[in-house]
């Protein structure tokens, strides 16, 4: 009788496991395991390309309150929406080395001795990270795209949220040593925080609080005078400038601490919707956002919206398509990739759903379908995003 033979089944990759400890630690990025799988050989590239997660809006239910103007139209009120403000990522990518990255002719993995364990941000190439289990809180600038360099930031005020930390240029910028950096704290005493240089030379740097002198242009609470000026709750870099959008969807642009023009048109979805999220991010010299919207449950992602920036006129103007790009939201960062270096699909978002967070695929002709996260990206697809390839020896 002739022996059985046994089929060796191929050995898959193993996919990214969520943290289940009592700190609610959850993997950064959260992105399709080949996806982080490319940035670990293409970081100091594809880092630019990551940006903050965003921030989910509600609209509230009561919209009756007054706005700024009398006699002005009354717009709904919009409310944070974020179920968990205290959720932590844990770093979960690991940074490879070789002859393509450094000139030797050799390749390892090398783990990163790190004072810190948390990430809240993420901006122009520069991760934000923040040190467990320290009071007052610590606050590290980890700069990944040019070796491991790490700055610690000044002491926090613990009674000052922390929302988000932007960068207002990238490393690729010829004036990124002039760059700046504010965090933005969702409240309008201090609206933001200014990160400076003390004087004289060797004067290192502090914490500059702003306060959002400027009434909220669209529509404020008359029952309490803090929602009466704008709070800020997202933002982005871009060529030495800060474009933040306030709780209520007004741009601002800001230099040198100062709100320096305010843009005309409510950056909210087109459609009815329930709640939504809404990303900012820069791509090939544009400023993009992008709302993911539910329009009948809250944990239902039914509707995706483009907008691009005309910055001379700071309106949001639609877009029906992305060309050769692919965008990927996850629930704590959000990155655009060439689809015809990537091998993915050209014009597609892949975006994580609200209740069981399955992958699912927008296509703006035919809108939104499930999809399976280790079909996204090609299995065998190169490290490399040009037509050197590493050797796999």
């Amino acid at each position: 009788m002739a022996n059985k033979v046994k089929k060796l089944k191929k050995k898959q990759p193993a996919p990214l496991k969520k943290e289940t400890n009592a700190l609610g630690l959850k993997p950064w990025p959260d992105l399709p395991q080949q996806l982080i799988k490319v940035i670990s050989w293409q970081y100091s590239t594809l880092m630019f390309d990551m940006s903050y997660g965003g921030v989910t809006k509600s609209w509230r239910s009561a919209q009756t309150k007054q706005c700024c103007n009398p006699g002005a139209i009354t717009q709904p009120w919009l409310e944070l929406h974020d179920g968990n403000e205290d959720t932590k990522f844990k770093f979960n990518i690991s940074f490879h080395q070789g002859e393509w990255t450094w000139g030797t002719w050799y390749w390892r993995r090398r783990p990163w001795q790190m004072p810190w364990k948390y990430y809240v941000g993420c901006s122009n190439g520069v991760l934000v990270a923040k040190r467990a289990s320290s009071s007052p809180p610590e606050y590290y600038l980890h700069f990944v795209t040019i070796g491991e360099c790490y700055q610690q930031l000044p002491p926090w005020d613990q009674r000052v949220p922390f929302q988000c930390a932007v960068i207002s240029s990238s490393h690729k910028d010829p004036d990124f040593r002039n760059s700046e950096m504010i965090v933005l704290t969702g409240i309008s005493h201090p609206a933001f925080v200014y990160y400076k240089q003390k004087a004289g030379l060797w004067g290192g740097y502090e914490w500059i609080k702003e306060d959002g002198a400027i009434a909220e242009p669209h529509c404020y609470d008359h029952k309490s005078k803090r929602n009466f000026f704008m709070r800020f709750t997202n933002a982005i870099g871009y060529k030495g400038k800060f474009y933040a959008l306030s709780l209520q969807g007004t741009l601002a642009v800001i230099e040198d601490a100062r709100i320096t023009a305010l843009g005309t048109k409510r950056a909210a979805p087109t459609v009815h919707s329930r709640h939504f999220k809404e990303c900012l991010l820069e791509s090939d010299g544009e400023i993009l956002l992008i709302f993911l919207i539910s329009t009948k449950s809250v944990n239902i992602v039914d509707d995706v919206e483009v907008f691009r920036l005309d910055i001379g006129t700071l309106s949001w103007i639609k877009l029906e398509r992305l060309g050769d790009r692919t965008l990927f939201l996850g629930s704590d960062c959000c990155m655009l990739v060439s689809a015809s270096k990537m091998g993915c699909r050209s014009d597609y978002i892949y975006f994580r759903n609200h209740k069981d967070e399955d992958w699912c695929a927008y296509d703006f002709q035919k809108g939104i379908s499930q999809c399976e996260s280790d079909a996204i990206l090609p299995q065998d697809l190169p490290f490399r995003l040009n037509d050197e390839l590493p050797s796999e020896k």
